[in-house]
């Protein structure tokens, strides 16, 4: 995973792109003003997607994921409007705008997209969902000044790109607690408890009711995954199920736990606060040596998923300077 980019937040370009015009090249070059390290957002444009799937597995992912959206309406056919006066249709000196753009604008507001709206001149204003928007929509007269225009207008919004609508699990090699004697239903015994920062990337929401689970174990030196049933995990240093994650910060989740006495025993980070049933244990008990890809998620009531997958390196005996979990860039 890109560190730097998975902080920048997204700006879903809608532009025109009809052939023989400048639209793709303008809508080129706004994302290169938009990415520009003075700006440093992560933008996109859709392109030409040449199949349904492609639209459904890539431009509509890409469009939900966005924090920003760019709505940018350039000239289609002209308009005429049927006069029942005399029977005829007269020109109404305006044109429409580009069919595909709108559509992707009414799913950026079901969505509740912070956007700006452009348009050139001589399109029609506020037709179809634009009408519905209660924002102003800016005019063009050409595409040649659009770039720019954007940039002046995303500064004067006060887009920010430093945040993102996600949470993201992440962790270094610092993120255990040491010398730590094991309370409650645990075993007494020195122990080490290795944990996953879960971060809040939102600049104001919180996350509330956040559930945390393992979905996922691979055994490398087999290629088997492993059978077990879904058990809420731990969250740092309380015994509840659910957790709240506060904007711009982390929360910490229980990976798993080492015994002092038994080093080469993994116990997965289940939430035994909550569980009476001792038959959970073995299926989330991990023993060395071996290496293991674990693959963890949390589910919260306000975002949408998230989830990464780690390599686990089990050894004989703990090592205070191996990376026993890392994050596991190939998923």
């Amino acid at each position: 995973m890109d560190m730097k980019k998975s902080l920048q937040a997204r700006v879903f370009i809608s532009c025109g792109q009809r052939d023989g015009t400048e639209e793709y090249k303008i809508a080129e070059d706004i994302v290169k003003k938009l990415e520009h390290e003075d700006m440093d957002f992560d933008a996109y444009f859709a392109g030409r997607e040449a199949t349904l799937k492609d639209v459904k597995e890539i431009t509509l992912q890409k469009l939900g994921e966005a924090e920003y959206f760019i709505f940018i309406d350039f000239k289609r056919e002209r308009l005429y409007e049927y006069k029942q006066k005399n029977g005829k249709f007269e020109d109404t000196g305006k044109h429409r705008g580009s069919l595909f753009s709108h559509q992707e604008l009414a799913i950026a507001t079901l969505f509740d997209k912070e956007f700006l709206l452009f348009h050139e001149k001589g399109v029609k204003e506020y037709d179809g969902i634009s009408k519905f928007t209660q924002a102003k929509s800016i005019e063009f007269p050409d595409g040649k000044t659009l770039p720019d225009d954007v940039i002046k207008q995303v500064k004067k919004k006060g887009w920010i790109s430093n945040w993102r609508n996600e949470l993201l699990l992440e962790r270094d090699d610092k993120d255990f607690e040491d010398n730590v004697r094991a309370t409650g239903i645990y075993r007494e015994g020195r122990a080490r408890f290795y944990h996953i920062k879960v971060r809040n990337l939102h600049r104001q929401k919180i996350a509330y009711d956040c559930l945390a689970y393992l979905e996922k174990i691979v055994d490398l030196s087999t290629g088997k995954e492993k059978s077990f049933e879904i058990v809420e995990f731990k969250w740092k240093g309380v015994i509840t199920r659910e957790a709240a994650i506060l904007p711009k910060e982390p929360r910490y989740l229980d990976a798993f736990h080492i015994y002092y006495d038994s080093q080469n025993i993994v116990n997965l980070g289940i939430n035994r606060f909550l569980i009476d049933f001792s038959g959970y244990e073995p299926p989330y008990t991990l023993k060395g040596p071996g290496t293991f890809k674990l693959t963890y998620v949390v589910f919260s009531k306000n975002f949408s998923p998230a989830r990464t997958t780690f390599n686990l390196h089990i050894g004989n005996r703990l090592d205070l300077h191996s990376k026993i979990l890392s994050a596991c860039h190939d998923k």
